[in-house]
């Protein structure tokens, strides 16, 4: 009898199990909003944020800013430290002004030619009146062929070196100009480079990150810090290609935060890249807060939920119930359905089955 009684409430147990089983594993499809969205990474960025890189190597002689420091416009944050460049400007600097002195000075090379052209008229004059009486005499008989053509020869050679003189002048000009110009460019772009050691701000903002400490060796290629908006964040997010068609402007975002878990946040899309990145394959998206969380720190991360459909009192079923080939299961067996948008948990029921339906849950 012992042995009796407890096969009997095992089972009675069994039973109970499989009838409440039963009962949770059918549903009825139901009334409600559905919400189609496209799911995106999100990273938390300030606003206008850019890497301050510089644009000449040396050692970081200055720093004058510190992480989480508020920044003006032109604000002087490193002063970089190169004696090279230094030489190299005061050569530059001296050399212009030597050809300036060649050109322009008190005894440059131009006055000096044109003091040999002086020279040379007055030699040319004396000759050529020398050759012209020659000339004369030897008509007369006075002189001898052989001294009038020597006075010929002599006053075109002195003809001949005046004009190569004055060749040689407006040679000598526009050399010297050339150099002139050449060397005050050299010169004004050594003196833009020594501007390059002292690295400013590009807006008013907030220093977020630094990544160098003073008297280290700073190069071209390895940001100096990193610079955006104080108080001011976007949130950056990365959509797949195959997503990135349903995307628009002003698009509602539902944003959470591992910061702030269980708190959706409100933003609306602002910006989508025309560019597919190609280290992700996916599209960067921007948006802005409606009502941001009070405290906000560049690169938290977390999830987006970018709303592209919503359709009001629609009849929807859990995913859970929908079989391959979009078939339900009813207690009258399988029945194919027409569905439309869907989400994570629910599809929404176009045709097929209606609220009265129960469904059972597949194995």
């Amino acid at each position: 009898m012992r042995i009796i009684l407890i096969k009997s409430l095992t089972v009675s147990f069994v039973f109970v199990l499989f009838s409440c089983a039963n009962k949770q594993s059918e549903t009825h499809p139901v009334r409600k909003d559905l919400i189609e969205s496209v799911y995106a990474s999100v990273t938390i960025l300030p606003k206008d944020v850019y890497k301050v890189n510089a644009s000449i190597s040396g050692y970081l002689d200055q720093l004058n800013v510190a992480e989480g420091d508020a920044i003006k416009k032109g604000q002087l944050l490193f002063v970089i430290s190169n004696e090279v460049m230094k030489l190299n400007e005061r050569n530059a600097e001296l050399n212009y002004e030597w050809v300036k002195d060649n050109f322009k000075g008190e005894a440059n090379v131009l006055e000096d030619l044109k003091l040999s052209i002086y020279s040379a008229k007055v030699k040319q004059k004396n000759d050529s009146l020398n050759a012209e009486r020659m000339k004369v005499l030897f008509s007369k008989n006075a002189c001898s062929k052989f001294e009038m053509e020597n006075a010929v020869t002599v006053s075109e050679f002195s003809t001949n070196t005046l004009l190569s003189l004055k060749n040689q002048l407006k040679r000598k000009q526009k050399e010297l100009t050339n150099q002139l110009g050449q060397a005050q460019n050299n010169a004004s772009a050594s003196a833009l480079r020594s501007g390059d050691y002292l690295i400013k701000s590009n807006q008013d903002g907030k220093v977020y990150q630094i990544n160098k400490e003073q008297g280290e060796l700073v190069s071209m290629q390895e940001p100096l810090a990193i610079i955006g908006k104080k108080d001011q964040f976007i949130v950056s997010m990365m959509v797949d290609e195959v997503d990135v068609g349903q995307i628009d402007l002003g698009q509602t975002v539902w944003v959470t935060l591992e910061a702030f878990p269980g708190k959706p946040f409100e933003a609306k899309i602002t910006k989508i890249s025309p560019k597919m990145d190609e280290k992700s394959q996916g599209f960067k998206i921007e948006a802005v807060f409606i009502h941001p969380p009070k405290r906000l720190y560049m690169g938290l991360s977390g999830e987006g939920n970018i709303v592209v459909r919503k359709i009001k009192n629609a009849l929807v079923i859990p995913k859970a119930y929908l079989l391959p080939g979009n078939y339900v299961q009813t207690s009258n067996g399988k029945i194919k359905v027409k569905t439309g948008i869907s989400n994570w948990d629910n599809v929404q029921i176009l045709k097929g089955i209606d609220a009265k339906t129960s469904l059972m849950l597949p194995e």
